[in-house]
């Protein structure tokens, strides 16, 4: 029989199985991504009580057979409830970041940063709204601990670090921020300007807690769409949690 193993995990997302059983996703902070069945999960009290919402923090008990598709989820503690997305633009953030590390991870591949990160952002949200500065900081870290990093300091290719006003061009197809010198005729870019990229790389390598306070000011909306696109270059498919925050105010972008 297969050793039973434990770990503190974030749970990502679930569905049904059957009439009484959860298929479940976790990002745990020793395995990695972990998907799982939880057997009888959706009428037991006991075993997972309350304890595989999407959002909760938990410590999760399983056995992983060699070969085998999906664990099999023996148990699952309840280590911080998620009481605090209950209010919807904290829910709507937080899914957000959930779907966002969900999309970015790939099962067993225990990279110890994301877990971290993750389990930092939804405590952050807990505390105060999903700044513009923090999401920012959010979706580049997330992008460096997931493989992605990209290099905002200076040209991606010839290396020569920005001057003061200097315009950028960032690649639609490659994710990497040029020159003009090296910018090529056949490739689709778009002008980024070097003081939002000097910003972008603070955020990237600060806190959470310190970006909520940093003001992007007149380049918060490039700023989105710039890493809006370094994104997009890894997602399959749009993510459904932006359609949810869209139907919010904007009163927390």
């Amino acid at each position: 029989m297969a050793e039973s193993l434990s770990s503190p995990a974030i749970v990502l997302r679930w569905r049904a199985y059957g009439d009484s059983d959860k298929i479940a996703t976790l990002l745990t902070e020793q395995f990695g991504k972990l998907t799982g069945i939880a057997k009888g999960a959706r009428n037991s009290r006991r075993r997972f009580p309350n304890s595989l919402e999407p959002l909760a923090r938990v410590r999760v008990h399983f056995r992983q057979r060699p070969g085998a598709s999906l664990a099999f989820l023996e148990s699952c503690e309840l280590l911080t409830p998620t009481d605090a997305f209950a209010e919807p633009n904290r829910f709507a953030y937080g899914s957000y970041l959930v779907e966002l590390a969900d999309r970015l991870t790939i099962e067993e591949d225990p990279v110890h940063s994301l877990y971290a990160l993750l389990a930092e952002a939804l405590a952050e949200l807990e505390q105060g709204p999903a700044t513009t500065g923090f999401l920012r900081a959010f979706e580049l870290q997330l992008l460096t601990g997931a493989g992605f990093e990209p290099q905002l300091d200076a040209c991606g290719r010839c290396q020569r670090p920005w001057m003061a006003d200097e315009t950028a061009w960032l690649s639609l197809h490659h994710g990497t921020v040029v020159c003009a010198s090296c910018r090529a005729a056949d490739d689709a870019t778009v002008a980024v300007a070097s003081p939002l990229l000097a910003r972008l790389e603070a955020l990237k390598n600060g806190r959470l807690a310190t970006a909520r306070r940093v003001g992007l000011g007149e380049h918060a909306a490039d700023a989105a769409l710039l890493t809006g696109r370094l994104l997009a270059l890894h997602l399959a498919r749009p993510l459904q949690s932006v359609q949810l925050i869209a139907q919010l105010r904007p009163t927390e972008r």
